[in-house]
């Protein structure tokens, strides 16, 4: 196997930042598949060295995509870890293997990140907020709007790190 560098930390804030745009690029025909082709160039960019890789790799991610865009990090962690192993040579990580994670994350991710981040967070926020809105305090909507980023933050960061920490594993673990 070739020895392929580890992402920087400058990498995975730059993959953090352009996964905040993951739906500026959505289309009914693949969804978030730009998106997430986008996000993933920093690392594509650091694990191959030939454009000709890095294309590749890019055409690769440019196939359907979509789940919860919160969690999408994580399987952005994942394939980024794919990624190496696939540029330093591991046997048994190949185009089809990497695509496979991918399709099936985004079904059981999207299935918890809906509800609880779109059923249970966002509406507990909103209801706290608007309870202290309707009062006439400001404060209803700052909690509402700090609260829901707070989280969206930390979960797309936090998530992103350990899809990339647990590569292939995290598939097992969940």
């Amino acid at each position: 196997t070739a020895e392929v560098p580890d992402l920087t930390k400058r990498d995975k804030i730059d993959t953090y930042i352009r996964s905040t745009f993951l739906l500026g690029s959505f289309n009914f025909e693949r969804m978030q598949a730009i998106g997430f082709a986008v996000s993933m160039i920093p690392a594509i960019k650091r694990f191959y060295t030939k454009k000709e890789d890095q294309a590749e790799a890019l055409t690769r991610h440019l196939e359907f995509f979509n789940t919860q865009p919160w969690v999408a990090s994580s399987i952005m962690g994942v394939t980024a870890a794919m990624e190496r192993e696939k540029a330093a040579g591991k046997e048994g990580i190949d185009d089809a293997a990497i695509t496979n994670v991918k399709v099936g994350l985004m079904g059981p991710l999207a299935g918890v990140g809906d509800p609880i981040y779109w059923g249970t967070a966002r509406i507990i926020l909103a209801a706290l907020g608007a309870s202290l809105a309707v009062t006439g305090n400001i404060m209803g909507p700052l909690i509402f709007f700090i609260g829901i980023n707070i989280i969206r933050i930390l979960t797309r960061w936090y998530s992103m790190k350990y899809g990339y920490e647990k590569g292939t594993e995290i598939v097992q673990d969940m």
